[in-house]
């Protein structure tokens, strides 16, 4: 399984395009409002009504018709099969010049419909067809004129630069939003990671202390020092009860315990456990995130030591070292040698997310030396 530490933005590449139809975004609106423009159509009509027959004016509205058909079929077309649509309108304004030249002012929609839905090499094909029908709208049909292929050729690179741009508008936005949508992927990763190990520090260090206590209640009762036993499941109970606490603490991300009367805690314990315990600690302003982790790392850590320490004696340093905060913990014990697992590998985790170093050391004793910048 990927985790948070080995999916970076490095390796992240959104391959986005525009898959659903415009009318499924906010450019929708625009593009039904953009109709109002259509109405040059009609500009050319009051000039040649007296000459037109009913037949003709039948037509022409006909031809406006099929034009809205199309315009509607490629604002709720998907961008791969919205091609026959703008086929469609080319058609039209195309075949429609023959009786009606005002037919000019609807090019421009198709090749904004290209400019949006196509990638730039597929978008320039598409224009240069549309290009292309109006020449030979005007050669057929004898319009050469500023008034039917000036207006056309001029609306249609207008329109199409515009669809160009709004695509590329529209793509970085969808970039950005696949781009939060893997952020959100990757914070839900880490605070998976982040409780698997709280949990881990929490209930191995809160579990091995039960186990010990409830060990040593066992040889009170064996001895018949029933006072004893009755104080550590006492000490059990209450234990239990703060373990509790401090899952629900892990789990919701609160860490309202202080660094500082945490390290009490733990020296408290050793010092029941019989171990002879020295503090120096000077903790300057942390971070929530660092505080959090000095507080798991010490408890794991000193959880190690009550499991596994031969020694009897326990230094704890913490200490602002110019722009690091050092922390040391050594005991006497005589072991050469610490196979990681999951409590040290956990450890190292934290502190390579805050930037920091990690060490062990086995001269006369066993250290451990973490170093934070501030």
């Amino acid at each position: 399984m990927k985790t948070a530490s080995h999916v970076t933005q490095a390796n992240f590449e959104p391959s986005v395009d525009i898959e659903k139809a415009i009318g499924s975004s906010n450019e929708a609106k625009w593009s039904y409002f953009s109709l109002f423009f259509s109405l040059f159509y009609f500009l050319p009509l009051p000039s040649m009504y007296s000459t037109q027959t009913k037949f003709e004016l039948v037509v022409i509205g006909l031809i406006y018709i099929g034009f809205l058909f199309f315009h509607t079929a490629c604002v709720r077309s998907f961008s791969h099969k919205s091609y026959l649509p703008i086929t469609g309108i080319i058609l039209v304004s195309s075949i429609g010049s023959y009786c009606y030249p005002g037919t000019s002012s609807l090019f421009g929609y198709a090749a904004f419909f290209s400019g949006y839905y196509f990638v730039a090499r597929k978008a320039f094909l598409w224009l240069v067809i549309n290009l292309a029908s109006q020449i030979l709208a005007a050669y057929f049909f004898n319009l050469w004129s500023f008034y039917f292929l000036g207006i056309a050729s001029t609306i249609t690179l207008a329109l199409f630069m515009y669809g160009f741009f709004m695509r590329k508008e529209k793509l970085h936005q969808l970039t950005k939003d696949k781009q939060n949508e893997y952020i959100e992927k990757l914070a839900a990763i880490a605070e998976r990671e982040r409780i698997a190990r709280d949990m881990h520090d929490l209930l191995g260090h809160s579990l091995s202390s039960l186990a010990l206590k409830s060990e040593l209640a066992e040889k009170f009762i064996d001895k018949k020092k029933y006072e004893d036993a009755k104080e550590e499941i006492s000490d059990v109970a209450v234990l239990a009860r703060h373990t509790l606490s401090e899952v629900r603490q892990a789990v919701t991300g609160l860490n309202k315990k202080h660094l500082a009367s945490a390290l009490d805690e733990l020296l408290i314990e050793l010092d029941r456990l019989g171990f002879e315990t020295h503090k120096y600690v000077e903790i300057p302003f942390l971070e929530p995130k660092k505080e959090s982790a000095l507080q798991m790392i010490c408890k794991e850590w000193v959880t190690n030591i009550m499991r596994h320490s031969n020694g009897k004696t326990v230094s704890l340093y913490m200490e602002q070292e110019g722009d690091q905060l050092v922390l040391i913990i050594k005991d006497n014990g005589t072991t050469r040698h610490i196979q990681a697992g999951n409590g040290i590998n956990g450890m190292k985790s934290r502190v390579a997310e805050l930037n920091g170093s990690f060490d062990l050391s086995f001269d006369n004793g066993v250290s451990l030396v973490v170093r934070l910048p501030l």
